[in-house]
């Protein structure tokens, strides 16, 4: 299969495309229109076509024809060689590729695996496996080393989608909801067995987020914290289109944007020294929620819904996160 790891090559692919579209379609079109004008233009002024005139406006399409014929050639050729850059050089997708390929350009990442994160962004594909391209120091890199630094997060790196997310330099990349396109929306993955496919976890939170919260968790509790994470580690389309059905209206995400089907956010459980659950949620007569709030960006997680219409001060996703 033809590669598609350079933005000149996308680029030159994706204007060639477009010439052949416009040869094959366009350029047939206006030569059948011109001769259609001038036609008429002449029975209009009662004027004979004549040989002369027909030889004259039939003299380019002979050229046009092998024009065509080329171009459907060449189109057809391109295609059944399966070139990547060719078939799926739409104009959003090459607007989307040139934006990820700047963002991938001066990583420091192995070449191969730069070329498969790329194809992954141009053909969409979730079954994309590239952990045997993935040499031993790039697997080190993955690896969350120290709870105290925060650049040990951009060490994350993972182009396998899990639950359509990828993760690059310790930025969550999820996909773009589009509406009526179910392939986009949130919750429409979550795994029924998350252990069998490969979560480091039993609820499907993705496994980068769920070591950020684990760990955030655990050195919690270390200081005399008690903080759980929610059991409902992947909340499926269906879940959240209830929760949206049932509850006051804005106090749920609609069906499909929510980050809980995408198994990058939590809803977290707050207690007491004493082992109970705090019921009067403010930093202040909740010890461990205000420990939370002022350490969660140590752990890469962050609160967004503190100030929020209906605030949702339980409510914890990663602190970098981008659509794709």
């Amino acid at each position: 299969m033809f590669t598609c790891n350079d933005l000149n090559l996308l680029t030159f692919t994706y204007y060639l495309k477009y010439t052949l579209a416009f040869n094959m379609t366009i350029i047939p079109f206006l030569y059948l229109f011109i001769n259609y004008i001038l036609i008429v233009r002449k029975k209009q002024k009662e004027l004979k076509i004549d040989k002369v005139f027909l030889k004259k406006r039939l003299k380019p399409t002979f050229y046009i024809i092998v024009l065509i014929s080329l171009s459907m050639i060449l189109h057809n050729m391109l295609n059944n060689q399966n070139n990547i850059c060719y078939m799926h050089a739409t104009t959003n997708v090459y607007k989307e590729y040139k934006r990820n390929y700047e963002l991938l350009k001066d990583k420091d990442l192995d070449p191969e695996l730069k070329t498969m994160y790329l194809e992954n962004i141009l053909t969409k594909k979730n079954n994309i496996d590239i952990n045997n391209l993935v040499n031993q120091s790039e697997k080190e890199k993955i690896i969350v080393s120290s709870l105290d630094n925060k650049s040990n997060y951009l060490r994350e790196n993972d182009s396998n989608l899990q639950n359509s997310v990828y993760v690059l330099d310790g930025v969550f990349y999820y996909p773009k909801y589009v509406y009526k396109n179910k392939t986009s929306y949130s919750g429409m993955n979550c795994p029924n067995d998350p252990l069998k496919a490969g979560y480091n976890n039993p609820y499907g939170y993705n496994n980068y987020f769920y070591t950020r919260l684990t760990n955030f968790i655990e050195e919690a509790n270390k200081n005399g914290y008690k903080i759980t994470m929610s059991t409902q580690g992947c909340r499926s389309y269906e879940t959240q289109k209830h929760y949206y059905n049932t509850m006051t209206y804005g106090r749920a995400a609609k069906p499909g944007l929510s980050l809980h089907g995408f198994g990058i956010a939590s809803d977290l459980e707050f207690y007491q020294s004493d082992g109970s659950v705090c019921l009067e949620r403010n930093d202040y007569n909740c010890p461990s929620m205000g420990w939370a709030h002022q350490n969660a960006d140590k752990f890469g997680l962050t609160f967004p819904l503190l100030f929020a219409s209906y605030k949702e001060d339980w409510h914890i996703e990663p602190i970098s996160k981008q659509t794709y």
